[in-house]
């Protein structure tokens, strides 16, 4: 079976490479170029290990990266590592078509045979039996195979920062009473940490406008722990980011499948986003090497196996890290200031 994987993040390239690990044919096509590096890290979630684990790249991962405790069985609950280390490992042994989009799906007597790509030398097509989109919540392939799909923005966002300092432990959390978070993580280049807020009317602009100083302010008062982190940063050190939740009820339609966030992105509070997207390329790659020669018969039983292991992620979405508090919440979780 030709697999053609449209997306080079990490749950395509997990795939691709469970792919290739089971003797399959697969090429992977990235609209990046090759020298694109992903900046700052990923707090890498439990969820991901079995997939890691059988691609061989686990251990790698976890050695260019902190545990982030509690252990069970050896193995700590995530891993603190650099996204760019994460998929420069996934890359090992993959033949990646860097600078190509996927422009259009190849269709015969109603089912995609393949796709139509821009390259770097104009438009070509490139033949499948199935084509994979690994292409995140703005899905291209989620789009031109007519699979519908509910967007919505989430009502939590997020001002975030990347600071040189170090953080004093590998991972510190506090609870908000109305059951967000602060955190702050250490990894290799230094430490980074967010504050997770209701999305703001004004955007950006509007969330960055009390400036470095009353965010510090108010950041360290919820979290003290984060003294030498935020000394050094200035308002350019802040960012605002909304996210998109995504929710799919078709996972595949003939020669057609979907995996991670362009099936289902959640809301990054629940920390296990980029574990789910992993977990599905394993699925896949497995129902593949089960069904060698019927593309269709890999995609039922993919959606058979992987359906319910996911639906309870689903069922909660982002409530599933938040702890309450009963009343209204104190005016120094605020943020920004009322």
């Amino acid at each position: 079976m030709r697999i053609l994987i449209s997306g080079g993040g990490m749950a395509g390239l997990v795939l691709a490479r469970g792919v290739q690990h089971r003797g399959g044919e697969v090429a992977i096509i990235e609209r990046a170029s090759p020298d694109r590096a992903i900046p700052g890290p990923i707090m890498l979630p439990f969820q991901a290990y079995d997939a890691l684990d059988e691609i061989g790249v686990l251990d790698p991962i976890r050695r260019e990266g902190i545990d982030i405790p509690p252990h069970r069985n050896g193995r700590p609950v995530s891993i603190s590592v650099a996204r760019q280390v994460v998929v420069e490992i996934l890359r090992e042994g993959l033949e990646i078509l860097w600078e190509h989009e996927l422009v259009d799906l190849l269709r015969n007597d109603g089912r995609v045979v393949g796709a139509r790509l821009r390259t770097p030398d104009g438009e070509r097509d490139h033949p499948a039996d199935l084509v994979v989109g690994a292409d995140g919540t703005g899905s291209r392939v989620r789009e031109l195979a007519g699979i519908p799909a509910d967007l919505r923005l989430a009502d939590t966002a997020f001002v975030s920062f990347r600071s040189p300092v170090h953080a004093p432990e590998p991972f510190s959390i506090a609870f908000l009473s109305d059951g967000r978070q602060v955190t702050l993580l250490d990894w290799a280049g230094g430490s980074a940490g967010g504050w997770q807020i209701d999305r703001v009317p004004g955007g950006a602009e509007e969330a960055l406008a009390p400036g470095i100083d009353a965010f510090r302010e108010a950041y360290l008062r919820l979290l003290p722990q984060g003294a030498d982190v935020l000394a050094p940063l200035t308002d350019d050190d802040l960012a605002y980011r909304e996210v998109t939740e995504v929710r799919c009820e078709e996972w595949w339609r003939p020669g057609v499948a979907l995996i991670g966030e362009a099936l289902h992105a959640m809301n990054p509070e629940v920390g296990i986003g980029s574990g789910l997207g992993m977990g599905d390329a394993q699925a896949l790659a497995i129902a593949i090497a089960h069904n060698p020669d019927d593309p269709d018969a890999a995609c039922r039983s993919y959606e058979h196996w992987r359906r319910p292991a996911i639906a309870p992620y689903l069922a909660v979405g982002g409530t599933a890290s938040k702890v309450y508090a009963t009343g209204r919440p104190p005016e120094h979780e605020r943020w920004p200031p009322a």
